[in-house]
């Protein structure tokens, strides 16, 4: 019993070890551990956009200044109506009038239509210019072909009139029944070639001019080899460039 009694109040005697308090230099230390935080991602600066339209803009900016040279060198004096204004042209000045009014309309609405944006922001413009454009390039060709066949320069000249005129209403023709169709792609190419031809009118003035101070054969001679090229080489520059975009600008399919 003794040896029980001692032995518990041993137990209860016996001195509790206290933990020691930590250091103040590690526990100022413990405190002012710093809080990770996560990475934050590099922000940088936005590149800018480049506008793919500009080309279009400058292209179209450069055919509007040389058409409008063209207007006021070569077709506003036929607005005048009489004798001194048409001269050799006076038995026929009806057609000629006729034709260039329709030409000058269309000459001068194929830029606002192709310009960047418009059918976008002004689709009922778009549709009223467009209906102006065929109706303009219908009468056109008309009176072209009137003239053609009753010119004073030969039937070679004829013909390359006749020729220009065929073109100018087919291809314009073919653009209209692709908007009809909704063919949108289409439509866009041929009003490209439909305007390539309107443009011929410029191209023949400056082909004549051109053809006359290198001195290249006689007037007559000029006035064919004018007639034929004003709108047969343009249409096939126009052409290559269509069809290089479609060959080039994407990848070959796997067949």
């Amino acid at each position: 019993m003794l040896t029980q009694l001692n032995l518990s109040s041993v137990v209860q005697e016996a001195p509790q070890i206290e933990q020691e308090p930590l250091p103040i230099k590690e526990a100022v230390r413990s405190e002012a551990r710093p809080v990770e935080t996560a990475p934050q991602a590099e922000i940088k600066p936005a590149r800018p956009v480049r506008d793919g339209r500009q080309g279009t803009r400058i292209v179209l900016g450069c055919s509007t200044v040389v058409a409008l040279w063209f207007v006021n060198t070569s077709a506003l004096r036929y607005l005048t109506v009489s004798p001194d204004s048409y001269g050799i042209y006076w038995p026929r000045h009806m057609w000629l009038f006729a034709h260039v009014v329709a030409g000058i309309l269309a000459l001068l609405i194929g830029p606002i239509q192709f310009w960047p944006g418009l059918k976008q922001d002004h689709p009922t413009l778009h549709r009223v210019l467009g209906i102006t454009y065929v109706s303009s390039t219908g009468v056109g060709a008309v009176a072209a072909y009137y003239l053609a066949f009753h010119t004073d320069f030969g039937w070679m000249f004829s013909m390359g009139l006749a020729s220009m005129a065929t073109a100018w209403l087919i291809s314009t023709a073919l653009a209209t029944v692709a908007i009809y169709k909704k063919l949108i792609p289409q439509h866009r190419e041929w009003m490209i070639r439909s305007y390539v031809i309107t443009f011929g009118f410029v191209i023949f003035r400056l082909s004549t001019d051109m053809l006359d101070m290198l001195g290249v054969g006689t007037f007559s001679e000029r006035l064919v080899l004018a007639s034929w090229i004003c709108w047969s080489v343009p249409l096939l520059l126009i052409e290559t460039l269509l069809q290089g975009r479609k060959i080039f600008g994407k990848a070959p399919v796997a067949l």
